[in-house]
């Protein structure tokens, strides 16, 4: 299928593209495309303008200050796997996005869209909200910050009106903490179909798990984090045995559906298998230092 007619408008400035977004109806806004192009192919999405920001070059940038690392939405993929602050600070998020799509699909695809398209199998609703991040965004005559808990409502939608641009997300910095991700696919390149990232915040000469951030994608309307197995880490040696989570509070906290992709039960085995994984190899992982 081949989209419905629309009209194609190129934004010169992010002045420019608020104004349109703040005097017309049913516009969607597209920079890399990968996301929009083949809902709208499908016909899932019927825009009458679509309105191209890909040239705002103040939507592209990495900042840093003692506090936090500010990431604008139009970085790329590839550019934030790139990226020498990234790696640095939060080395998580260039481990991840290699597992985004393909080479080309990375080349254009940005932050923005993709969180904005909130699939919760997608990679990067996943990093934001286990690492806190705020996502900033602007319209015509306001400005708000959005936290990552509140940002995705379900499947496809978030909390973002129809007249506001994604600026940029502000990820907090984390000092002394392990990591790890892991995903499964059918295939190498397809959606996740189970995603876990976890973060370990340590203390006691890094002996000691301070605070425990474990989030899952894939089984569920949004990116989920497990509150319960979280707390129950909290204060454990990385000596102990991390297992000692109730797998009941992992099945109570998903909500996976029997798709062409597997079935509850497969689903419940591979979550449970995974953080089974990330816990494991978190704490194997080098320590990251991002004193203030």
């Amino acid at each position: 299928m081949k989209p419905c007619d629309f009209k194609y408008l190129k934004a010169n400035s992010l002045d420019h593209a608020l104004d349109v977004l703040n005097s017309e109806e049913n516009v969607k806004i597209i920079a890399g495309g990968q996301s929009l192009v083949p809902v709208m192919n499908f016909r899932l999405s019927q825009p009458d303008i679509i309105l191209d920001i890909n040239d705002l070059k103040d939507l592209n940038f990495i900042n840093k200050n003692s506090t936090n690392l500010q990431i604008g939405s139009l970085l790329t993929h590839t550019n934030a796997i790139d990226s020498s602050e990234i790696k640095l600070f939060f080395p998580i998020i260039s481990y991840a996005l290699k597992y985004v799509a393909h080479q080309t699909i990375r080349n254009q695809g940005t932050i923005g869209g993709s969180i904005v398209n909130a699939d919760p199998s997608s990679e990067w609703p996943l990093l934001i909200s286990l690492l806190n991040a705020k996502i900033n965004v602007r319209s015509k005559l306001n400005k708000r910050e959005i936290l990552a808990n509140d940002f995705f409502d379900s499947h496809y939608v978030t909390n973002i009106e129809d007249n506001e641009i994604v600026i940029s997300v502000t990820l907090p910095k984390i000092n002394k903490y392990c990591w790890a991700f892991e995903e499964h696919s059918s295939r190498k390149g397809d959606f996740a179909i189970v995603e876990t990232g976890v973060i370990l915040e340590l203390e006691d000469n890094y002996k000691t798990i301070k605070n425990a951030r474990i989030a899952i994608g894939g089984v569920g309307e949004k990116v989920i984090r497990l509150d319960k197995i979280e707390k129950s880490l909290n204060g454990l040696s990385i000596y102990d045995d991390l297992f000692v989570y109730e797998k009941l509070d992992l099945f109570e906290a998903i909500n996976p559906v029997n798709d062409n992709h597997g079935s509850v039960d497969y689903k419940n085995y591979l979550s449970n298998s995974l953080l089974k994984k990330v816990l494991k190899k978190s704490i194997k992982s080098k320590v990251v230092f991002n004193e203030k």
